[in-house]
């Protein structure tokens, strides 16, 4: 893979995420400022959710319809007005509205990096490309946290607001002189057209359910992150101190893992990453001091950054290539998917049983997901296609996109 592609896929994803780990953990007290309730935040962030989760679906369903650098770029600039236009927000009506569509478009966006990063990486780099441009999750956690948190108690929402737009707006231009796009050949066409011969198999369908409860774990803690730390009355500055002790442990650990992985198999690490969101849950329910924040949210981006770069690198090696347009975003899908049902129940959760079950409700199913794993191909079963899995070519070459 050429690294001048790289690094302009790299940088798109870091704007995206930048935008999204700086603004998440505040969007629950910039919706109370409207008059949100906790079930209305919880409902709130869900609806930010499914449309992140429709972007996802959508890039799918356009995937070999619509060329996808045209689709990329347009979801950019999408996202960057609906960046300015959220400093201007004064009803929850309008914040829902433009927060959703800077998810949805973000979710275009995440899903179009890993399709590229899938058809263009090498068999046996795959997981270390996944992974570097895992690293953008931490990254995006330290820089974005800190830099949001100042904004925030410097200048207010509305300045944050155009300098969030500013970093969005790398991503569409980036895209739009770096990122290139290979129309489908003949041969893919046919090949494609033989939907029998290409149908993923039970290890994908598999992981697919792994990811999504493992999300669910991730997506409830995250919010509990930041309504406990609400509860306990830590500032908007110690909630985004949080994000960035998390980015700064992270780094170190993604970029040992993902080339690890093109070694011992990815089977292993992606139930480390799964025990550790559980493990994120079974913190949150004790902590009390800014520390022990500061574990969870360590502990549930490492769990987030391990399970999504393997979790692609490992669908990319269990798929053919011609399927990565589809199967890719779904598989991002899954994801949001569990942010849409975790947020959504979360806040009513809470209401009903309290926090600490809903914790441990979260903290059961990422443990489910980590035992899935073990269901999964290990080292040997990832070198060789199984003959009776339909859709498994591990052997088939990458496909280049130019």
């Amino acid at each position: 893979m050429e690294a001048r592609r790289f690094m302009a896929l790299f940088l798109c994803n870091f704007a995206i995420l930048f935008v999204g780990f700086g603004l998440f953990p505040l969007l629950p007290f910039y919706a109370a400022e409207v008059g949100a309730t906790p079930t209305l935040i919880g409902f709130y962030l869900a609806v930010t959710y499914m449309a992140i989760t429709v972007g996802n679906l959508l890039t799918g369903w356009l995937s070999g319809r619509v060329p996808r650098k045209l689709v990329f770029v347009s979801a950019g600039v999408m996202g960057t007005l609906a960046l300015f236009l959220m400093g201007q927000a004064t009803t929850l009506w309008q914040v829902v509205v433009l927060t959703s569509m800077v998810w949805f478009t973000g979710g275009i966006g995440l899903s179009l990096v890993s399709v590229f990063i899938g058809l263009n990486a090498e068999e046996s780099s795959r997981g270390k490309w996944f992974s570097l441009v895992a690293l953008t999750n931490p990254l995006g956690a330290v820089v974005g946290g800190s830099a949001v948190g100042w904004m925030v108690a410097r200048q207010g929402y509305p300045q944050m607001f155009i300098l969030l737009g500013l970093v969005y707006a790398v991503w569409p231009l980036v895209g739009l002189w770096e990122v290139q796009d290979k129309p489908v050949t003949r041969a893919a066409r046919e090949q494609t057209a033989r939907p029998a011969d290409l149908r993923p198999g039970r290890s994908y369908h598999l992981l697919l359910l792994a990811v999504l409860l493992s999300a669910i774990t991730v997506s409830v803690v995250r919010m509990g992150l930041s309504l406990s730390m609400k509860a306990i009355d830590f500032s908007p500055a110690a909630i985004s101190s949080a994000n960035v002790v998390g980015g700064l442990v992270t780094i170190p650990v993604v970029l040992g893992l993902g080339a690890l992985s093109d070694r011992l198999g990815r089977r292993s690490l992606l139930a480390l990453g799964y025990t550790l969101s559980a493990i994120g849950g079974v913190t949150l329910m004790m902590a009390e001091r800014l520390w022990h924040f500061w574990i969870v949210a360590a502990a549930i981006l490492v769990a987030r950054t391990i399970g999504g770069s393997l979790a692609s690198a490992l669908a990319t090696d269990i798929l053919p290539p011609q399927t990565l347009g589809r199967s890719l975003p779904l598989l991002g899908t899954m994801t949001w998917a569990a942010g849409v049902l975790g947020f959504a129940g979360s806040g009513y959760v809470i209401e009903r049983l309290g926090a600490s079950n809903l914790y441990l409700i979260a903290t059961l199913l990422s443990l489910v997901a980590a035992g899935l794993t073990s269901m999964l191909p290990g080292r040997q079963q990832e070198a060789v296609p199984d003959p009776n899995e339909q859709g498994v070519n591990c052997l088939t070459p990458s496909v280049m996109v130019k």
